[in-house]
């Protein structure tokens, strides 16, 4: 898109922090992160990457990182003549090339400054819920250790206002989905309304139960979004905040990459250990879910991969540990 449309949609009549902060939510809503930077150990298309240059009135590749996401913030704040400043800190991940972390300061009509990050939150633009980085305090930003605070209830006023929002997030809805999911006796008692005879589960098939109901419930739509926001957000749900404290310790994510000059192809692998074998999940980019597949199917999809944190599946271990299992297959 031209991200100088977004400016189309400003009121003259609002304050800075309202123009700021209708800015910074659709830039979020219409960018996604660049997993090629998260994953590539190209040194020249890591460097494009982070140097890339961005016009706001030309038609633009949709995949940011933190200092062009930053560069379009900053532009089109410029262009509302509001005060900003990009700001720097020393990156906080190894990478193969180095290259700052970046962020965003700007000043209010009264000369207060405020701190946002706009990549942290391109998820939460996305699905409607709160802003975890925009008028906060606590950084690591030298620049930025004398930022005035925007709680929550104001920001809530100015999305109203500015019409990001109609009442209220989508925290609300998640919360509850975390809560029916989480309480193991509540689903249970879903599962009875279902025709299941719950009370004759095992832990395991509640816990498989739980996966499946998910995935039915919580298809994500959004078709601005990337894969890097559509796999957080299922691992959002997908996590020990979902499942309760037993079934957390069964369940692990992973996260694979494969690099073909300047493609990087990710996968995204849930692994449940269940008592009697493993169960497996990939992220579909076709199904916009997570898809449940036989551990021989996993282990071919993962054939060429590399783990991010190397990290490997209870599977291979298996195999590693059975002499004869590849005889067997």
């Amino acid at each position: 898109m031209k991200y100088i449309d977004i400016l189309k949609g400003i009121n003259k009549e609002w304050s800075i922090k309202e123009k700021a902060r209708y800015i910074y939510e659709n830039i979020g809503k219409n960018i996604s992160y660049d997993e090629r930077f998260a994953y590539s150990q190209n040194k020249d298309l890591l460097h494009a990457i982070y140097d890339r240059e961005v016009d706001i009135r030309k038609e633009e590749d949709a995949r940011f990182i933190c200092h062009t996401a930053n560069k379009i913030y900053k532009q089109l704040l410029s262009e509302e003549n509001i005060r900003c400043k990009l700001i720097y800190k020393k990156a906080g991940v190894n990478r193969p090339i180095e290259v700052n972390d970046v962020a965003l300061i700007f000043w209010d009509e009264d000369g207060n400054k405020y701190y946002t990050n706009i990549v942290g939150d391109i998820e939460n633009c996305k699905f409607g819920l709160r802003t975890a980085f925009f008028g906060i305090t606590d950084n690591l930003y030298e620049e930025a250790q004398d930022v005035k605070e925007i709680p929550n209830d104001e920001l809530k006023e100015i999305d109203i206002k500015t019409g990001t929002i109609k009442t209220d997030y989508n925290d609300i809805v998640f919360e509850l989905l975390r809560n029916e999911v989480k309480n193991t006796n509540n689903f249970k008692k879903f599962l009875k309304g279902e025709g299941i005879d719950a009370d004759n589960l095992s832990s395991d098939d509640i816990l498989k139960n739980k996966m499946q109901y998910l995935n039915r419930l919580v298809k994500f739509r959004d078709k601005t979004a990337g894969p890097d926001e559509m796999k957080k957000f299922y691992k959002h749900l997908f996590s020990a905040s979902v499942l309760d404290k037993f079934e957390s310790k069964k369940f692990k994510a992973y996260e694979y990459a494969k690099e073909e000059e300047e493609k990087v192809d990710t996968l995204s692998v849930l692994e449940l250990n269940l008592l009697d074998f493993p169960v497996y999940y990939i992220y579909s980019d076709e199904e916009e879910t997570y898809i449940q597949m036989l551990p021989d199917e996993i282990l071919e999809k993962i054939n060429g991969y590399h783990e991010r944190r190397n990290r490997k599946l209870i599977i291979e271990t298996e195999l590693k540990s059975d002499p004869n299992q590849d005889d067997a297959r």
